[in-house]
Order: C-alpha cells, then structure tokens, then sequence
C-alpha cells in the first residue's frame, strides 16, 4: 500500500470519477500502486482526448476554410466574385494583408493582372492551410495512439490484478 500522504494522488485521480476519486484526502486512505496506475493512465487518457476533440475542432474549421477558399479563389480568378466581400474573406479568413489586395472601391477586379496576383496570394494560403491541416492529422494520430496506450496499460493492470487475485485463491485451495 501506498500511502497517501507520501504521494499525493489527488492530483492523478479522473475528477468526478466514481472509480478512483481521491481529490478528498478524508476517505482515499490508502492506494495500492495498481490505483495510481490506473488513476494516472485514465488521467492522461481523458486528456490526450480532450486534446484529440480540440485538434479535430480545429481541422474542421480549417477544412471548411478551404472549402470557402476554393470557391471565392475560383470567383476571383474568372472575375465574377463581389471584390469587397472576397476582399474581407481575404483578409479575415486567409490573413491576407489587407495592403497586398486591391482597394475595396475597385467594385470588379478587371484586370486581369490584378486577378492573379489576388488568386496567387489566395493559394499561398491555402497551400499552406492544406499543409498545417496535414501537420494537424498526424498530431490527432499521435494523440489517438497516447490515449489507446494509457487505456491499454490501465487494461492491463486491471488484467494483472484478476490474474494475481486469481493465483492468491488458488494457493489457499
């Protein structure tokens, strides 16, 4: 037994986990090193979730982003976008510098000189977009992997503890 004044598991425990909820030192008494382990893996599993939710809210709006992307890129380059408001999404959604783009009085973008420098810039960003969304997968890969890591090893204690409870019980027949 591990006491818990020596180590304090508090701070690994899941919050407002029926399982293993030590955040109360009143009543965890003592933790066998089977609990920390488990309380330790679950904790780290909740977080590389929560963190996997987080990147995969941000691949969704930087997918949809790309999306809109392509359709205002294709608006600009034949001619036929809203300039002010292909302007805004430039700047607001593709942080574009609002210097690098045509005025917004510039109803049309008529020239077609202007249409390509605005194109060229807006696929700069989208590359790299497209390249940070990329980055974005093999990190929610890596998260993915930590998590299924900490509940494979919390599995395996649990394993461990029936298989040594199990030997315990045969030794006293």
């Amino acid at each position: 037994m591990i006491e818990v004044d020596t180590i304090g598991t508090n701070r690994y425990a899941p919050e407002n986990s029926a399982a293993i909820n030590l955040y109360g030192y009143d009543y965890a008494s003592n933790l066998t090193l089977a609990q920390l382990i488990q309380a330790v893996c679950i904790r780290s599993a909740a977080a590389y979730e929560a963190q996997s939710v987080v990147k995969m809210n941000m691949m969704t709006a930087g997918s949809q982003t790309l999306a809109e992307a392509s359709v205002w890129l294709e608006q600009v380059a034949d001619g036929s976008a809203d300039w002010p408001t292909a302007r805004t999404f430039c700047i607001n959604q593709l942080k574009i510098p609002s210097a690098s783009l045509p005025a917004v009085d510039d109803q049309n973008i008529t020239s077609y000189n202007k249409r390509m420098q605005v194109a060229a810039a807006m696929q700069d960003k989208m590359n790299a977009l497209a390249q940070s969304q990329q980055e974005d997968m093999i990190d929610l890969q890596t998260l993915v992997n930590r998590r299924d890591v900490a509940y494979s090893t919390s599995s395996g204690v649990v394993r461990t503890m029936g298989q040594s409870q199990m030997q315990d019980a045969a030794n006293f027949l």
